[in-house]
Protein backbone atom coordinates (compact mmCIF):
# COMPACT_ATOMS: atom_id res chain seq x y z
CA UNK A 1 0.00 0.00 0.00
CA UNK A 2 1.25 3.50 -0.80
CA UNK A 3 0.15 6.98 0.29
CA UNK A 4 -2.43 7.29 -2.50
CA UNK A 5 -4.03 3.92 -1.68
CA UNK A 6 -4.06 4.77 2.02
CA UNK A 7 -5.66 8.16 1.34
CA UNK A 8 -8.37 6.38 -0.68
CA UNK A 9 -8.91 3.87 2.14
CA UNK A 10 -9.20 6.71 4.67
CA UNK A 11 -11.59 8.69 2.46
CA UNK A 12 -13.84 5.67 1.98
CA UNK A 13 -13.72 4.51 5.60
CA UNK A 14 -14.27 7.96 7.13
CA UNK A 15 -16.75 9.03 4.45
CA UNK A 16 -15.07 12.40 3.86
CA UNK A 17 -12.21 13.77 1.78
CA UNK A 18 -8.79 13.56 3.36
CA UNK A 19 -6.12 16.25 3.31
CA UNK A 20 -2.80 15.47 1.62
CA UNK A 21 -0.90 12.84 3.60
CA UNK A 22 2.76 12.44 4.47
CA UNK A 23 4.32 9.58 6.43
CA UNK A 24 4.54 11.96 9.41
CA UNK A 25 0.83 12.81 9.40
CA UNK A 26 -0.55 11.84 12.83
CA UNK A 27 -3.84 9.99 12.70
CA UNK A 28 -5.39 12.32 15.28
CA UNK A 29 -4.89 15.23 12.85
CA UNK A 30 -7.29 13.62 10.37
CA UNK A 31 -10.89 14.88 10.30
CA UNK A 32 -13.22 12.69 12.34
CA UNK A 33 -10.47 10.54 13.87
CA UNK A 34 -11.25 8.65 17.07
CA UNK A 35 -10.55 5.21 18.53
CA UNK A 36 -13.42 3.56 16.63
CA UNK A 37 -12.20 5.01 13.35
CA UNK A 38 -8.66 3.86 14.21
CA UNK A 39 -9.84 0.28 14.55
CA UNK A 40 -12.06 0.50 11.45
CA UNK A 41 -9.18 1.79 9.31
CA UNK A 42 -6.80 -0.90 10.51
CA UNK A 43 -9.36 -3.66 9.94
CA UNK A 44 -10.06 -2.35 6.44
CA UNK A 45 -6.30 -2.20 5.73
CA UNK A 46 -6.05 -5.83 6.86
CA UNK A 47 -8.96 -6.81 4.62
CA UNK A 48 -7.52 -5.06 1.56
CA UNK A 49 -3.96 -6.29 1.99
CA UNK A 50 -4.35 -9.68 3.66
CA UNK A 51 -1.97 -8.52 6.41
CA UNK A 52 -2.84 -9.26 10.04
CA UNK A 53 -1.70 -6.78 12.70
CA UNK A 54 -0.85 -7.75 16.25
CA UNK A 55 -2.62 -5.99 19.08
CA UNK A 56 0.65 -4.22 19.94
CA UNK A 57 0.97 -2.95 16.36
CA UNK A 58 -2.60 -1.67 16.37
CA UNK A 59 -2.14 0.23 19.63
CA UNK A 60 1.28 1.55 18.64
CA UNK A 61 0.33 3.03 15.28
CA UNK A 62 0.18 6.79 15.56
CA UNK A 63 1.02 8.07 12.07
CA UNK A 64 0.40 7.34 8.43
CA UNK A 65 4.03 6.18 8.19
CA UNK A 66 3.54 3.71 11.05
CA UNK A 67 0.71 2.05 9.14
CA UNK A 68 2.60 2.00 5.87
CA UNK A 69 5.67 0.53 7.54
CA UNK A 70 3.59 -2.17 9.25
CA UNK A 71 2.21 -3.11 5.83
CA UNK A 72 5.71 -3.25 4.36
CA UNK A 73 5.08 -0.26 2.09
CA UNK A 74 6.30 3.32 2.03
CA UNK A 75 7.29 4.84 5.33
Amino acid sequence: MDLDALRELLTETLGRPMPPLTPGTPFEALPGWDSVVHLSVLLEAERRTGHAFTAAQMVGMRTVGDLLAALGGES
